[in-house]
């Protein structure tokens, strides 16, 4: 696998969508990688290419995003760099700074020998957190602000502004909610 290290804003992405993906944020729905057919079905909706996936493979996807939640819901800057920088020591990788199109030169990572998918996904969404947090800073990665959710993620928006780990399911929850409120108070009058 290769991947460019400005392309932070997918993999911090990507990284946001695979820890939302667990039981402990789905607590009633269970877990979103039941089996290797809905990880390959999770892979292919965020653009990830793969080839059939087996349940070896979805065991260490799943350990992978367990990995991931300490590191995006870390308390310090210095503890989501340590967690990263151990998480990335695991996968056989160098880093290289390669030619693109006309003198346009990038960082890239490249995994090194044979790897699993999980490894290839620590790669991508280590050096995509790395990056989220010298680009966009600390700040940027938080916890969902609906009451009711579990999830974490890095706000890779432009504006800085997201408060839900999954807009369109928590903040949708909430604005439903507050509608309900505000019709529910104008009825009582």
């Amino acid at each position: 696998m290769q991947a460019l290290l400005d392309d932070y804003i997918q993999g911090a992405a990507f990284a946001t969508e695979l820890v939302n993906t667990s039981p402990t944020v789905w607590v009633v729905a269970g877990d979103q990688l039941s089996d290797p057919r809905a990880l390959q079905s999770f892979l292919v909706a965020n653009g990830v290419d793969t080839a059939v996936l087996d349940e070896r493979d979805l065991e260490e996807v799943r350990a992978l995003r367990e990995r991931l939640r300490p590191i995006v819901d870390a308390p310090s800057p210095g503890e989501l760099v340590d967690l990263t920088h151990e998480l990335l020591s695991t996968v056989p990788h160098h880093v290289e700074l390669v030619e693109l199109v006309g003198n346009v030169w990038r960082w890239q990572v490249t995994t090194e020998g044979i790897v699993t998918v999980a490894q290839e996904l620590a790669v991508f969404t280590g050096y995509a957190l790395l990056s989220a947090l010298r680009m966009l800073g600390f700040e940027r990665f938080r916890a969902c602000a609906s009451p009711t959710c579990n999830g974490v993620f890095v706000d890779v928006s432009r504006g800085g502004r997201r408060r839900y780990c999954m807009p369109d399911l928590c903040g949708n929850r909430i604005n439903v909610a507050n509608h309900r409120q505000r019709r529910n108070a104008l009825g009582d009058k």
